[in-house]
């Protein structure tokens, strides 16, 4: 099983790295024909929803079904439980085992993102707002756990402390809230958890109304 997940990882992350530079190479070329502030909406867009994607999928991997839970289990909820009993394990972990979920996840979203690239092709502000949302989200997504690893670590490169002391990307300050036991599930910025903790407290209320209680970390997050 550990070989076939770490196959599955190297696979996942070498198509969408692949993917990514298309996706790059092919943005450069439609560059000219952008409208800047339509592809500066839509870039915000696409990174606050990964912000959100990233707090989402957090919080019901945190919360809700079990590590044995089949194929979901092994791959996506076993790895954010351990998380939780072994916080540093995040940072050990090589780079495919730490980003190979997200590029996994993140591979439709790179192909929706090219589908939407075409130079020259751009007769309205939406059209071109839409792209940069999927520019933004798709390649954010992908690298959403070596965002999070590095809001972990205390030797991330130069440029990354100089987005985490923007307030870009989270710092292990604020991400250091999780850990603590309040919510703060967002990993990419953080900028959305001010919101999803609100959302997520009434959404596990309604969930139990029907009978499904938490069960992983989250039930004390």
């Amino acid at each position: 099983m550990k070989r076939s997940i770490a196959i599955t990882d190297g696979c996942s992350v070498a198509v969408a790295g692949l993917l990514a530079t298309g996706l790059l190479l092919r943005l450069a070329r439609c560059f000219p024909s952008l409208d800047p502030l339509a592809a500066g909406v839509g870039l915000a867009l696409g990174f606050f929803a990964a912000d959100v994607a990233s707090g989402l999928v957090h919080w019901l991997c945190d919360t809700y079904f079990d590590p044995r839970t089949p194929l979901l289990g092994t791959i996506f909820i076993a790895p954010f439980r351990e998380h939780h009993v072994d916080p540093g394990a995040l940072v050990r972990h090589g780079f495919f085992e730490r980003n190979g979920n997200n590029c996994l996840v993140s591979v439709p979203l790179l192909l929706t993102a090219i589908s939407r690239l075409e130079p020259g092709g751009f007769t309205r502000a939406a059209e071109v707002v839409a792209a940069g949302f999927f520019v933004a989200a798709s390649l954010t997504l992908c690298v959403a756990n070596q965002i999070h690893a590095w809001a972990h670590g205390t030797d991330a490169p130069r440029p990354i402390r100089a987005l985490q002391r923007a307030g870009i990307l989270i710092t292990p300050e604020r991400h250091a809230r999780h850990h603590r036991g309040d919510r703060a599930y967002a990993v990419v910025s953080g900028w959305s958890n001010a919101l999803l903790d609100r959302a997520l407290a009434r959404t596990e209320a309604l969930l139990a109304a029907f009978g499904a209680k938490p069960s992983g970390s989250g039930a004390q997050a």
